[in-house]
């Protein structure tokens, strides 16, 4: 499965910078000097926290099953949702199968696991995309777009969703939505007034 045989950008950012903090550890029993133990503090710093970042990269909080990359869409939205992507050479794959804990109050149980299959995921951005295409129809809204809402939520997992109204204009608010989730992820909220 592709997930497997790649390693995302933040991973090779951490193997890189644990091979310079081996390199300057190296550098200092080589070449003492009068900041040595400076250097060598940052240089264990560097180590410590890239194998750190690399750890909590590679600990998801879900697991991919199954990952198609078909043409059958299920709506036209969808596929115009799609058309976009390729349009833009944004990566997706649709209709990917994922693994969720399940959620009981507030506890997590370990060995109960709930399968959804959400309608496009992003492996470059990491990002799962839900396309709402239904939302008008109460039953769907009480059966999908709560349940598959809750459960994003309870697992932290980013998520963009995509509405009809959001069809017409799709650059804009797509790339807003995607600029919006980049900003929570560094933790920089801007309000306007």
């Amino acid at each position: 499965m592709i997930f497997k045989e790649r390693l995302t950008t933040r991973q090779a950012q951490s193997i890189f910078f644990i091979i310079i903090g081996i390199v300057i550890v190296y550098l200092t029993h080589v070449n003492p000097s009068n900041f040595r133990k400076i250097i060598l503090y940052f240089a264990l710093f560097l180590i410590v926290m890239s194998i750190q970042a690399f750890f909590e990269d590679a600990i998801k909080k879900y697991k991919i099953v199954r990952a198609y990359n078909s043409k059958n869409y299920d709506s036209k939205g969808e596929k115009q949702i799609a058309e976009y992507f390729e349009r833009k050479n944004i990566r997706f794959y649709l209709h990917s199968v994922i693994k969720l804990p399940k959620i009981f109050w507030f506890f997590k149980l370990p060995f109960i696991k709930v399968k959804i299959s959400p309608d496009f995921f992003l492996p470059e951005y990491n990002v799962f995309v839900e396309y709402w295409g239904m939302i008008e129809n109460p039953e769907y809204k009480k059966k999908q777009f709560d349940f598959k809402k809750k459960l994003y939520l309870d697992n932290c997992i980013d998520l963009i969703s995509l509405y009809p109204k959001n069809l017409q204009n799709l650059d804009w608010d797509f790339t807003q939505k995607l600029l919006d989730l980049f900003k929570t992820r560094k933790g920089i909220h801007r309000h306007w007034k």
